[in-house]
């Protein structure tokens, strides 16, 4: 059962990160602080990542374990560089920082779920 519910939570805020992505991408949504174009391709990717993984989860493939390891481990490093980022007062919004922090502590809480599953 904590499975299935790592994979719908891993669908949910993937299908959010990518949607939320592309219509900053493509111009459909514009917001009123700075943005990283860099962040926002990285969250997108990471977005249809999760879709896959959250589908992987579901399906009890063992890839899928690997798959949510490496988003959230690569969630964790982006945040690191973000952070920095943030305190070295460079172009990083607040919002961004949130977001990321955010992605990370849903994505321990994957990890959580799922448990060792090796």
């Amino acid at each position: 059962m904590k499975v299935k519910f790592a994979s719908i939570l891993s669908i949910a805020v993937g299908l959010f990160s990518f949607i939320s992505g592309m219509t900053a991408l493509t111009g459909i949504r514009e917001v009123e602080y700075f943005t990283l174009t860099t962040l926002i391709v990285y969250n997108t990717i990471a977005g249809m990542a999760a879709l896959i993984g959250g589908i992987g989860l579901w399906n009890k493939k063992q890839w899928a374990v690997k798959l949510t390891a490496t988003i959230a481990g690569a969630h964790l490093i982006v945040l690191t560089f973000v952070s920095f980022g943030y305190m070295q007062e460079g172009p990083v919004a607040v919002e961004s920082l949130y977001a990321m922090v955010f992605r990370v502590v849903v994505w321990a809480v994957i990890i959580v779920l799922i448990g060792n599953r090796k």
